[in-house]
């Protein structure tokens, strides 16, 4: 764990922590088995730094599947360390560990402090245009949240800089429109602030969102599969405490 990469502004009742490569990877994905041994002791050995027992996690499987939707958001109750596969996990009971691996993607914490829900969400490229953000805030309004109460903390991930893509069929979709930006070699995709702008968009007040300024693909502290991490994977993990 890098202590300046953490989130800063979270409340005591909530732990919040992103490991770094120096922790290990957290999911090779060059293994049939997601859960062997030396990577599970990663796991336990970041989750025990950060003050969660990956005993009581729940480890969210990200699925890439032909049929995946992205928008898969799932309301758990007990942990789960064989895994659950969702886009967005969401839930309201204290000591519950929500575990994400992750490289690029947008790990994004949600929260109510008011009503005390939380919900971690992978926001990469797939989920993003599957507007993945505004279905999870409509998913808190349904449970009781007021969109206004929301906190949002964004995880390291690539940034626009650095996530090229060669094609990008929502170029000209006017939600893209000032966070696509096109050069001679391809689009340029910002997608901090494009959630950032639909979280907006759904009620989220401003000031409620904080996005890290850690960029994955050049910040060698990270895993990033743009640039060449196939198989590692750091991981973002949030907990409710009970206090």
């Amino acid at each position: 764990m890098i202590a300046a990469d953490q989130p800063t502004s979270s409340p005591p009742e909530l732990l919040v922590a992103v490991s770094s490569r120096e922790d290990g990877t957290m999911l090779d994905r060059s293994l049939g088995d997601r859960h062997a041994l030396g990577i599970v002791a990663n796991r336990k050995a970041f989750c025990t730094e950060a003050g969660i027992n990956y005993e009581n996690c729940v480890y969210q499987i990200i699925s890439y599947a032909p049929e995946a939707t992205y928008d898969v958001i799932t309301e758990v109750v007990k942990p789960n360390m064989l895994g659950i596969a969702a886009d967005v996990l969401y839930t309201e009971r204290p000591g519950i560990g929500l575990f994400l691996p992750i490289a690029d993607c947008v790990g994004t914490i949600i929260y109510d402090p008011n009503r005390k829900a939380l919900a971690l969400a992978h926001l990469g490229r797939h989920a993003s245009l599957a507007d993945t953000i505004t279905k999870t805030i409509e998913f808190f309004a349904r449970k009781g949240s007021d969109p206004q109460d929301l906190h949002i903390w964004m995880a390291p991930s690539v940034k626009q800089q650095s996530y090229r893509m060669e094609y990008f069929d929502k170029a000209a979709d006017p939600t893209w429109k000032e966070y696509c930006l096109k050069k001679s070699d391809g689009f340029y995709l910002d997608m901090q602030g494009y959630n950032q702008s639909r979280a907006i968009t759904a009620g989220v007040s401003a000031s409620n969102i904080v996005v890290s300024p850690v960029d994955t693909a050049t910040n060698k502290h990270y895993f990033s599969h743009s640039q060449g991490d196939r198989e590692g994977r750091f991981a973002v993990i949030a907990q409710l405490r009970a206090i």
